[in-house]
């Protein structure tokens, strides 16, 4: 294939700007009714209006050089970030940092972890071990890229009932070595919540250090809980929970990429900075992995927050919940179907024990639902939005005839994989 090159000429403005339309018109819409499908996020016209406008009056700031030039930038970044430590119910000594994305994210808390346990002497403290982190199955592949990319072991250990961590396995696992606790407030696969509250019990008692990936649920669980539902323990309001990471441009609605890490005490950043010093230009230092870097997706979370405020972001969240909750229900009617553990959030996973759930989610693809799969056990799975809740009917309508067909024989599954990203 001809490698493609820079053109002799460059193009006028407005012909860019159609030769991008040309392009993009593969592409298919990135939200609505009929896509449950993450990576974007929908929280309304409005919404992201202010997102795309703070982000296009911020897009060529540097927030590398924040401190020195730009100070509306740090007051956005330490109103967010404070923020995010009231909601989650962080202490007076926590703090945080904003990152670009929640694999940025678990990379620092794996990173912070890992020079914590050295410096206080816990965990692989012979030169020839290798620091571990203990992770439940259904956790992020985020943790285990962290541990390859930081010279570490990740040990995964089989989820427990319902799809949540097994304490118990965890607790087997731990070796002298180990040096961090994972857990998924809720994990992406099942959209459950582990019994954090249980393992961080566990990391006190074995003096671990707990990290809470709450990137799916930072933006749900606190609403949800503030609203009145049933919320699992999950935050810093639970004794030993050292870490919490949390997206804001998934639920929070802010443009990509902006995440959080969080942490219980000021004092454990220390283990987290990057410094250099030898070198002619002076001191570099850094909070999180990147130097240089966009300032739009930091602009537009701090936007975002403000126009919505908790009013805004609890009226969404009781509409994806009454949304899900339609869903579950109506799954749960449906013969031979099962809502894969019980989601705490707006992810939902469900399939046949029965029956070939690569054959119901190959018939609700002919039907022009767009979700993704899941391999282990096969199921379907939503990502629900606000844009999601006057389609519920049609779609357990079609679930219904998809499944009958199913049941029948007349639908037998294509060769299609699960795939999460490529």
């Amino acid at each position: 294939m001809k490698r493609t090159e820079l053109p002799a000429e460059g193009l006028a403005p407005d012909k860019v700007v159609h030769a991008m339309g040309k392009i993009r018109a593969d592409d298919a819409p990135w939200y609505g009714p009929r896509r449950f499908i993450g990576g974007s996020y929908y929280g309304g016209e409005e919404v992201q209006q202010v997102a795309d406008r703070a982000s296009q009056d911020y897009q060529h700031y540097n927030a590398l050089y924040a401190g020195k030039v730009f100070p509306s930038l740090v007051r956005y970044e330490r109103e967010v970030v404070d923020i995010l430590l009231s909601l989650l119910q962080a202490p007076q000594t926590a703090s945080g940092c904003v990152t670009s994305g929640g694999t940025e994210s678990l990379l620092l808390a794996v990173k912070t972890a890992r020079d914590w346990a050295a410096a206080e002497r816990r965990g692989a403290q012979s030169p020839e071990a290798t620091p571990e982190i203990v992770v439940p199955y259904a956790a992020h592949p985020g943790f285990d890229k962290a541990a390859h990319l930081l010279g570490m072991r990740s040990i995964r250990v089989p989820e427990g009932p319902g799809y949540r961590a097994d304490v118990g396995a965890i607790a087997q696992a731990i070796t002298s070595n180990t040096v961090m606790l994972a857990a998924s407030a809720p994990s992406y696969p099942y959209g459950v919540t582990d019994p954090i509250d249980e393992l961080a019990e566990l990391a006190r008692t074995q003096q671990l250090w707990l990290h809470v990936d709450a990137c799916h649920g930072g933006f749900v669980l606190p609403f949800a809980r503030k609203l009145g539902h049933a919320v699992p323990a999950f935050d810093f309001a639970i004794p030993g929970v050292t870490s919490i990471s949390v997206d804001v441009h998934k639920l929070g609605y802010a443009n990509k990429g902006v995440s959080a890490l969080l942490l219980r005490d000021h004092e454990l950043s220390e283990f987290q900075h990057y410094g250099f010093t030898n070198w002619p230009a002076g001191a570099y230092r850094t909070a999180a992995v990147s130097g240089s870097r966009s300032a739009g997706g930091l602009a537009s979370a701090w936007a975002v927050m403000q126009f919505l405020g908790e009013a805004g972001y609890c009226e969404i969240v009781e509409n994806i919940i009454a949304t899900r909750e339609k869903l579950v229900t109506g799954i749960g009617r449906i013969a031979d179907l099962q809502v894969r553990g019980k989601p705490d959030g707006y992810l939902v996973a469900f399939g046949s024990d029965d029956y070939d759930s690569h054959a119901v989610a190959d018939g609700m693809e002919d039907r022009d639902w767009v979700f993704n799969r899941l391999r282990n056990p096969p199921s379907l799975h939503l990502f629900l939005d606000r844009s999601h809740s006057d389609s519920v009917d049609v779609f357990l309508a079609d679930l219904h005839q998809v499944m009958e067909e199913v049941r029948s024989g007349r639908r037998q599954a294509r060769a299609v994989d699960a795939v999460y990203a490529v």
